[in-house]
């Protein structure tokens, strides 16, 4: 079965996706971040509570990603595309009417789904549904939906919480519904069909394989790099929360500029630069033990975070089409958030028991090495 031709405007799919992505995970998942420490000061929740609502978030987005498949054979792309950025919305709204702690965390866990759903079935149908040549910039622009949600949640949250919690979830549910109103007339009629053949190629598995293990070496800046700078480098919280800003306007930047290069040298051997940058970004804080070190990391780290995403995607197209690609993109998401959650606790352990930063960034570096040795070799075939 051969890809349905491209029928879609590259600034409309660009439009569309980073729209999602701002919605599902900037609003839907991230923006929580800063606002667990408001919840507790109000006297909303406990901390235990509080903490407890991000891991639903999590098993929420895993649960999307699960069912992501199914629900797009049983509904057409632009009516779920719609319904779940308008379930984000509506998940902040009731979160913001300040309801007992049952449905707060179902609120949390919805916003997960709808996150969850529309990473799986987004992107992949965009991509396939606009020219090869331009898949590079536009995977990129859909991806830095992410960081511009995680930058503007940093810069409006703050202001929207002078007026109280409740404003600020409303200022959320407000965002979620003109992300909505933004893609609403540019997705897709269908999502790329499943493909014929029974298994992927082994080069789409090893892909797989590489991108859940690069998970795991992105948590130690994820979790510490801002108390790294803060205590371990004695610059305080502000300065670690600069950090954190750099981190976010990083994730903004980074999928478009690999973007560009994938359109021009292949999706491939971009990827095999990113992670080789990765790897080499993630050890510097522990080889130069400097404030300028620990921004340049942020920065690099940050812009590689969402960046290798759309690469893998881009590279998955590469190795099998678009249409093996949507379909090997779901078990991708899955294996990536599982990775990231172990690897996660694991990460609190260990820094439990070392109670330092460099030797856990080292072992980012290692997992982003093996990564790279994972990644297929397969020779790039002709564009379809």
């Amino acid at each position: 079965m051969t890809s349905p031709p491209p029928g879609l405007a590259a600034p409309k799919a660009a439009a569309a996706g980073l729209s999602a992505l701002f919605c599902g995970l900037g609003i839907g998942r991230f923006a929580y971040t800063p606002l667990l420490p408001a919840l507790v000061t109000a006297g909303w929740f406990g901390p235990g509570e509080a903490a407890a609502f991000g891991a639903a978030n999590l098993v929420g987005y895993l649960a999307g990603a699960a069912v992501a498949m199914p629900l797009g054979r049983l509904v057409s792309l632009p009516v779920l595309m719609r319904a779940m950025m308008l379930a984000v919305a509506a998940s902040m709204a009731v979160s913001a009417a300040q309801p007992d702690a049952a449905v707060f965390g179902l609120a949390r866990f919805a916003a997960g789904a709808a996150g969850g759903v529309l990473m799986v079935l987004g992107p992949p149908a965009l991509l396939a549904a606009v020219e090869g040549r331009v898949r590079g910039r536009v995977g990129g622009a859909i991806f830095a939906g992410v960081g511009c949600g995680i930058v503007a949640s940093s810069v409006a949250l703050p202001l929207l919480l002078g007026l109280g919690v409740r404003p600020a979830w409303l200022g959320l549910a407000a965002g979620a519904v003109a992300c909505a109103a933004v893609a609403w007339p540019f997705w897709p009629p269908h999502a790329p069909p499943a493909p014929t053949q029974a298994a992927p190629p082994p080069g789409l598995a090893r892909l797989i394989a590489a991108y859940a293990v690069n998970a795991f070496a992105i948590v130690p800046h994820m979790l510490l790099l801002s108390d790294y700078v803060a205590r371990w480098l004695g610059q305080g919280v502000a300065m670690g929360s600069g950090a954190f800003a750099v981190y976010g306007l990083g994730a903004t930047l980074g999928p478009l500029v690999g973007g560009y290069f994938a359109d021009r040298v292949g999706f491939g051997r971009t990827l095999t630069v990113a992670i080789t940058l990765q790897a080499a970004a993630i050890a510097l804080p522990a080889m130069l033990r400097t404030v300028p070190a620990a921004f340049v990391s942020a920065l690099l780290v940050g812009s590689l975070t969402p960046g290798i995403p759309p690469l893998v995607l881009g590279r998955a197209g590469e190795l099998a089409g678009m249409q093996a690609a949507a379909r090997s993109w779901r078990a991708a998401t899955i294996a990536y958030a599982v990775a990231q959650a172990l690897g996660a606790f694991a990460a609190a352990a260990a820094f439990a028991r070392l109670r330092a930063h460099p030797p856990l960034f080292v072992a980012g570096s290692v997992f982003a090495l093996a990564s790279l040795a994972i990644l297929p070799r397969t020779r790039r075939p002709p564009a379809a």
